[in-house]
């Protein structure tokens, strides 16, 4: 029996957490022993994990050594409990630069991590395969974890994450290997990293259904909506997902009096001010945040159009889960659109600005007959790859 370690930053509800939701529920555990360690282990859903997993109690340091951000001081005191005032000074100073010098804590928590990890102790097993999935996972994974082979997982757009790339290419050099979610991807992270070449593998998400099958949903505001077409967009409430693109285009279909509703599946850091865009439209009532859902998939089969205005993405498990729901799909431009939606075919890929993002919709709109074809395409969709039958390879 093969003896796997998935190691991930938090188990929040997000897409690569869903994703991997989804994967535990594909694997064999009769050829496959699963642990995993999750960097802060309490989240939304660590409690629809396979419960064939083994989940490893997190060590207190590991977990003040990701310098949480909403609990940067309890971190600061067990490091300094655990590792000396010289080390709690040492990640002090680094969240201050994160802040003032780096622009990024990101960054801050790569320096304080590399300067101080010999601190941590290693898992006390060993694993035919381990893999890092987001934030300081993969770091640990070379430092902690004793495994014949190790992965890094790229899960987006390796630009947009704005790291220190000489300190990620320290601790990559050190991996087997890596996995991507899509070939777009794989390609960005080789160009950064080119010792990587070769070592990529792309590997597609799954769509976590037994989740969203176990999982309630209230869609009575979206069923009640009386416009005659309903859009959905799914996504966090952040300036990269373009929902200012989407807010403009809904204020234009309106003013070209299409009978439109558009809703908003997702929250973040910037509600205040996204709700202050809709305000300033004059779309209130057409324009509706419906906040954080965990069954997404329940939303989407509601919706006559899908849009995803984003403008960078790894590979969007909302557009997988549009092309799953067979709805029409519109998505802007961004680097990795075209490797899942074929404009004309499967979706509509437009410029990346409001007037464009509306243009298509009233396109899907006016041409009923494109709505069918596009729907019909989704059956065609690219799924991923026999989850076990990949993951003896790695090993």
């Amino acid at each position: 029996m093969k003896k796997l370690l998935f190691v991930i930053s938090n188990i929040n509800i997000g897409g690569p957490q869903k994703s991997l939701v989804a994967l535990l529920d594909k694997i064999d555990y009769s050829a496959f022993e699963v642990d995993l360690l999750i960097l802060q282990p309490e989240g939304s859903l660590r409690k629809y994990i396979n419960g064939n997993v083994n989940i490893l109690d997190t060590p207190e340091l590991v977990s003040a050594f990701t310098l949480p951000s909403d609990n940067t001081s309890g971190a600061l005191k067990k490091i300094a409990s655990k590792c000396g005032i010289k080390t709690a000074a040492c990640a002090m100073k680094e969240m201050v630069k994160g802040k003032t010098v780096y622009n990024n804590v990101s960054v801050a928590r790569q320096h304080f991590w590399k300067k101080n990890s010999r601190h941590l102790k290693k898992i006390d097993k060993s694993y035919d395969a381990a893999f890092g999935i987001l934030g300081l996972s993969t770091y640990f994974i070379v430092d902690c974890v004793d495994a014949a082979r190790k992965y890094h997982w790229i899960r987006s757009d390796t630009r947009v994450l704005r790291r220190d790339e000489n300190i990620d290419a320290e601790y990559f050099k050190r991996c087997s290997g890596f996995l991507s979610v899509s070939d777009e991807c794989a390609r960005i992270f080789e160009d950064i990293y080119p010792f990587a070449k070769g070592s990529v593998r792309t590997f597609y998400n799954y769509i976590p259904k037994k989740f969203y099958d176990s999982v309630e949903a209230d869609t009575g505001r979206m069923k009640e909506c009386g416009a005659e077409y309903k859009i959905i967009t799914v996504c966090r409430l952040d300036p990269l997902k373009g929902l200012d693109m989407a807010i403009e285009a809904c204020s234009i279909l309106r003013e070209r009096n299409r009978d439109v509703c558009w809703f908003v599946l997702g929250d973040g850091k910037c509600r205040e001010e996204i709700e202050k865009m809709i305000r300033d439209r004059g779309i209130e009532d057409r324009f509706i945040l419906l906040g954080f859902q965990y069954n997404t998939l329940a939303f989407i089969n509601e919706a006559d159009i899908v849009v995803h205005p984003s403008r960078a993405e790894g590979k969007s498990n909302a557009v997988d889960e549009a092309l799953y729901c067979l709805k029409p799909t519109v998505v802007t431009d961004y680097p990795t659109a075209r490797e899942v939606i074929k404009d004309g075919v499967n979706g509509i890929v437009c410029e990346m600005n409001g007037r464009s993002v509306a243009g298509a919709v009233e396109k899907l709109i006016d041409d009923p007959d494109l709505r069918n074809r596009l729907a019909a395409s989704c059956r065609d969709e690219k799924s991923s790859e026999n989850a076990n039958e990949v993951l003896l390879q790695l090993c």
